[in-house]
């Protein structure tokens, strides 16, 4: 159908914001699928609209081109007027000659072809599509009834017998939309915009180039089955796009990430390769359309915000028909970056974007950050999601290379002051932390790196407040320039306030209430704050927001640790209850860490919550955890702030026990004020944190350095459980200073490291100093035979021990190493060697042990294993001179 046409045909479309099409009596819409075949040449045909009670006659007409039948011509100007009464009628086909073929097809339509007439038939609720290949009465017409008072006249048919004929297909791209033209736009777009990076706000000159710079962030998928969380790694977003058994075509892929931690980057990543033809993976995609939500305008339509941020004025299409293009086009990848970042308009096209009202067949990838992760997941429904945690530690090294090419010691330097300090607090997986940190030590080499965030921090402004003095020739005797101390004052006050009111991005009006017009360009040359200029040509406007979300709490920080010193009644306002404090958390530890010794005032009012809502939990929440382990959860939930969605009332007291300890740890460490430390942490002799990362570990092996030998000595539980990495090495080192009872170490990830230097060596070196151990556990943790036998002497001389674990680890052929632990370790009343990959033979050496020097055995928990139906009669019979035995199954 030429273009001219199908302008002729219908009048232009309401845009897809404007509200649905009308539907006419008797037609409901329904949509038919396009073969590929149909999408490749063209091929469409549309009546549903035409068909109209007291309507104008319209011209429209299938466009048939391209069929393999012989005898078959194409139509390139068809007329079709229907004349239709108020009643609405069946569409059957009356006037087609005897003898003709009938063929079905799907969705319950039939064919008839006989070689003159193709007709397409269906009932008032789909579609009638008529087209006459022969000569016909008159000068090559013919009028076909097709109801009662209903007729189509064919006229001015053009072709041959030899010309081929496709099928109807409603839903395929036009024929003759400019894919070329509109995919030459968007690659030069892509190449020229999207292949250098601008990772500083407040310096447009500085640069990278994408292929140059990036490294790869970590990705890992997630899939629910039942209340667990499956994570896979991925090396990139890509391959979230390829097929897999659980899903053959990924079509609707949510991305989450925190605030600066790769989500956009990837997004540009993903569109640049589209246009250098980098990823066969890409390659299905005639089309990809990455879109920034921020800069969507309310009144915008899907057409329009897309030509607004990526296509030139002068492409030779309009809106309308790339509107008519998508529609039904399974080859386009549409991409939504920032939807924490979109005020949500329920009528708004990209809501119906994202709950599937509007181009279904299109595929879909939206961007957020976890905050808003459950609101997207329900609009959405995602087929795949995908969390960017950050730079890997060897990332985080093999960005500082390439950062520094060319000078390989100063990059082997940074490196070797990371190592010890920043990598293992987890800092640094935030790509554009690490771009600062590299950038700072390009120009001073003699940088201090604790493991400590704010001093980070207030380097990071002291240097971008030097890189602007200097670029500005801007000289002062006194230190800061007082125009910027103002302008750092006013930030101070703007992210305070805009943490309080959960406000990321501020407009021009919000900015004003704090800063004036001076304090405000200083912030934004500085780079502090970041200006985000609309390109809508509706709407233009200014909004703001801080460099990253941790700076705005960091100066949020700087400004509630000045009013502290003011006035000390402002903590029961804004730090009123243990969720007021998780609210805020990172604000109030920036102010622990900014008042140093004087920090006393902030934790003991955290003391104070510890002991009124807090501390009531503490006695069962081991009990709690070793019965149920929303392993999978937490992590999410701690980010999210959804944790009532997943989690029972009784379930959700215990997750807020967790997560006040973690805040009020970080809190005495980064204050280094640990004088009433011992009132949280020691008050009842446990320590106990599950599913924390590096840093909280980081924290916890620099307040144990810190504490005096007595009160180590009163620490008698200690639970370092489920980690996705090892990260209890650094406090594995204070044990023997401990009188402990009970360790717990499930799920640390201890296993598959160096024998002579990992974590199960040095495990070893303290074991035979906790005389007084007797419950361990060493479940889950990866543990092979070889480290197996680097703890094996040190396990043996823990002859107090009453109950030891080691279930799901691989110790498939140590059932002998193991048998020799039952002769060391006689007050043994439970041993679990559950699910250990040990065969009939293994087990058999092991129960026969535990019988005849294990007299108070309780629980021997050896199913799981590979013993079969051998094992299931040879085991119980050693087991079965146990009076006090009972087997768990």
């Amino acid at each position: 159908m030429g273009q001219k046409a199908s302008k002729a045909a219908k009048p232009k479309s309401d845009s897809l914001t404007r509200g649905q099409r009308r539907k006419e009596p008797g037609l409901p819409h329904q949509a038919i699928s396009r073969s590929e075949e149909t999408r490749e040449h063209g091929g469409d045909a549309d009546v549903r609209h035409n068909v109209l009670d007291n309507a104008e006659p319209t011209n429209i007409a299938p466009s048939l081109d391209n069929e393999d039948e012989e005898g078959v011509g194409t139509c390139k100007a068809t007329d079709v007027d229907l004349h239709h009464d108020q009643e609405p009628y069946d569409m059957a086909l009356l006037a087609l000659d005897q003898g003709r073929d009938t063929e079905g097809l799907d969705g319950g339509r039939e064919c008839y072809n006989d070689g003159e007439v193709v007709a397409f038939s269906e009932t008032e609720n789909t579609v009638t599509q008529i087209t006459n290949p022969s000569q016909v009465s008159g000068q090559g017409n013919k009028v076909i009834n097709i109801g009662p008072h209903s007729t189509v006249n064919i006229t001015s048919f053009h072709g041959t017998s030899d010309e081929p004929n496709t099928g109807p297909n409603i839903d395929s791209p036009p024929e003759d939309f400019p894919l070329a033209q509109c995919q030459d736009s968007l690659k030069s777009y892509f190449k020229t915009r999207l292949s250098n990076l601008h990772p500083l706000a407040w310096n447009e000159t500085f640069t990278m180039k994408i292929e140059d710079i990036f490294t790869t962030v970590d990705l890992v998928t997630r899939t629910r089955q039942g209340g667990n969380i499956e994570r896979r790694a991925l090396p990139s977003t890509v391959d979230a796009l390829t097929a897999r058994p659980d899903c053959p075509q990924p079509r609707r892929i949510l991305i989450e990430g925190n605030a600066g931690i790769g989500k956009t980057t990837e997004v540009s990543k993903l569109a640049f390769d589209w246009a250098e033809g980098r990823s066969t993976v890409l390659e299905k995609y005639d089309l990809v359309f990455p879109i920034a939500l921020r800069k969507v305008d309310e009144s915008q339509s899907l057409t329009e915000f897309i030509f607004d941020q990526l296509l030139p004025e002068d492409v030779p299409f309009q809106e309308s028909d790339l509107e008519t293009y998508l529609k039904g086009n399974d080859r386009v990848l549409i991409i939504l970056d920032g939807f924490d970042e979109w005020a949500r308009h329920d009528g708004h096209d990209v809501t119906k974007l994202l709950t599937g009202k509007v181009l279904r067949d299109c595929c879909l990838l939206v961007t957020t950050r976890p905050s808003h992760a459950p609101q997207l997941q329900s609009l959405m429904c995602p087929d795949t999601q995908v969390e960017i945690t950050g730079f890997s530690q060897d990332n985080i090294r093999t960005y500082v290379h390439r950062f520094f090419t060319g000078d390989e010691a100063k990059a082997a330097a940074l490196v070797s002051k990371m190592d010890s300090s920043l990598i293992p607090t987890g800092i640094l997986a935030t790509p554009i932390m690490l771009l600062l940190t590299c950038m700072m030590w390009e120009e001073k080499q003699d940088l201090v790196f604790g493991g400590r965030i704010f001093p980070l921090y207030d380097e990071l402004v002291s240097f971008t407040i030097r890189r602007h003095c200097v670029r500005n020739n801007i000289v002062s005797d006194q230190g800061i320039p007082w125009n910027i101390r103002d302008a750092l004052l006013c930030a101070g006050a703007l992210a305070f306030n805009g943490l309080l009111e959960s406000n990321l991005v501020y407009s021009k009006e919000d900015v004003v209430k704090y800063c004036s017009a001076d304090s405000l360009q200083e912030l934004v040359l500085l780079g502090i704050l970041h200006r985000q200029e609309s390109p809508s040509r509706l709407n233009p406007s200014d909004q703001f927001s801080f460099s990253h979300k941790t700076m705005q709490e960091y100066f949020a920080g700087l400004h509630f640790a000045k009013r502290l010193q003011n006035q000390t009644t402002q903590l029961n306002t804004y730090l009123k209850t243990a969720r007021c404090v998780r609210d805020l958390e990172n604000m109030v530890i920036f102010a622990c860490a900014k008042l140093g010794p004087e920090a006393d005032v902030i934790l003991a009012h955290l003391v104070k919550i510890y002991q009124e809502e807090v501390e009531q939990f503490s006695d069962s929440f081991s009990v709690w955890l070793s019965k149920k382990e929303p392993f999978s959860l937490y992590s999410e939930c701690r980010v999210t702030g959804n944790e009532e969605e997943f989690l029972s009332p009784s379930e959700l007291d215990f997750f807020r026990y967790q997560v006040y300890m973690e805040i009020a740890l970080l809190c005495f460490y980064e204050s280094g004020c640990l004088s009433l430390v011992d009132s949280i942490f020691l008050a009842k002799g446990v320590i106990l944190f599950s599913n924390v990362g590096p840093r909280v570990y980081n924290a916890l092996e620099h307040v144990l350095n810190r504490l005096q030998p007595p009160s180590l000595r009163s620490i008698k539980s200690l639970w370092l459980v489920n980690t996705m990495q090892c990260f209890v090495s650094p406090v594995i080192g204070y044990l023997k200073m401990m009188n402990l009872s009970e360790l717990n170490l499930r799920r640390a990830c201890l296993g598959g490291h160096d024998p002579d230097t990992g974590p199960c060596a040095r495990l070893a070196q303290q074991l035979p100093y906790l005389t007084s151990l007797r419950k361990l556990v060493l479940s889950f943790n990866n543990l092979l035979c070889s480290d197996l036998l680097v703890l094996l002497p040190s396990l043996k001389m823990l002859v107090e021990l009453e109950e030891l674990y080691l279930s799901g680890n691989n110790l498939a052929g140590c059932g002998k190493e193991i048998s020799e632990l039952p002769c060391s370790l006689r007050n043994l009343r439970v041993l679990k060697v559950y699910r250990c990959e040990l065969k009939t033979e293994g087990v058999v050496q092991i129960a026969t042990t535990v019988v005849q020097f294990c007299p108070k055995i309780e629980l021997f928990d050896w199913k799981g294993n590979r013993t079969g139906p051998d094992g299931d009669s040879k085991v119980p019979d050693v087991l079965r001179g146990l009076k006090s035995y009972r087997r768990e199954f």
